[in-house]
């Protein structure tokens, strides 16, 4: 699945915006970026980050349009003002001028509310504000799934996965995942690495046990564990035969670490996973840090 194109009118401080995107990396930069975030998961039927991340909210006048192609079918996603709905926004998708079913809308969009927590990367620095999960912490989410599976009351954990996360498919992919899993490298110059523990539990580790670590080196393992943890779902779906596959949105990644870091190198790990990636910055200089990513599409606000 990935966002074609989106139309804002009257919304967030855009009179009238069309932006065009590609199935890749599509990174927006500029000060008013938050409202492009909160247009594209109404969009998406998301059901969080929608106006969170957005200090305007949809007026009488606004209207909201979204073309999308799932499963190489057409779609066309409409958001317009409704008092009475919960944001006071409703959004109706059409294919081929049908509009869609409660039903068919959710088998197109619907992924549990784990799954879609786990496809935004908002670090602590950005929409602390806003954000419903000003704390999360991939590093800690495969340990907490663990944890879940072994309680006895596992109905909370059923119910956040849509009772995937009980199943044996899913305990056997986690399982496995954890077995294979390979230290990777967060900074190997620095002798920097991503390690997981006997629990699942993601770590950083470095020869020195007493060094510090930078802002930059927290962000980066944020980000890998946030990597990982999407490639654990990917392998979930896969094996459940499950074909729902939305965007990622990284937010502000590039305007917290040193300029040094290989920002193409990260964002081609990202983009392996084969989903449309949404890169939201503050940096409008971001062109010349994604030079090298191939297919991209650079949207300055």
């Amino acid at each position: 699945m990935y966002v074609k194109k989106l139309k804002a009118e009257r919304f967030g401080g855009h009179a009238n915006r069309e932006f065009d995107f590609c199935p890749s990396l599509n990174a927006i930069a500029g000060m008013d970026m938050r409202a492009i975030f909160a247009a594209l998961s109404v969009a998406l039927c998301n059901r969080l980050l929608r106006f969170q991340v957005s200090p305007y909210c949809l007026t009488e006048n606004s209207h909201i349009c979204a073309e999308i192609e799932a499963g190489g079918a057409g779609y066309v996603s409409e958001t317009v003002y409704c008092a009475d709905a919960p944001d006071c926004s409703e959004t109706n998708v059409y294919c081929g001028g049908r509009k869609l079913t409660e039903e068919e809308r959710r088998a197109l969009f619907h992924v549990s509310m784990e799954e879609e927590e786990c496809s935004y990367f908002v670090n602590r620095y950005d929409y602390g504000r806003y954000v419903p999960f000003a704390t999360l912490d991939h590093s800690k989410k495969l340990a907490e799934y663990r944890k879940a599976l072994q309680e006895e009351n596992r109905q909370e954990f059923s119910e956040r996965t849509d009772g995937a996360g009980t199943t044996h498919v899913f305990r056997r992919e986690l399982k496995n995942f954890c077995e294979v899993f390979l230290p990777k490298p967060i900074r190997i110059e620095k002798r920097l690495w991503l390690t997981m523990d006997e629990d699942g539990g993601l770590l950083s580790k470095n020869a020195r046990a007493d060094r510090i670590f930078s802002e930059t080196e927290k962000v980066l393992f944020q980000y890998l564990c946030f990597l990982e943890v999407n490639r654990f779902w990917n392998d979930v779906q896969k094996a459940m035969g499950r074909t729902v596959q939305k965007p990622l949105f990284i937010s502000a990644l590039p305007d917290h670490i040193d300029d040094c870091v290989d920002l193409t190198e990260l964002l081609g790990q990202t983009l392996e996973s084969g989903r449309q990636v949404f890169l939201f910055t503050g940096d409008k200089n971001i062109e010349r840090r994604l030079d090298a990513v191939k297919e991209k599409r650079i949207i300055l606000l």
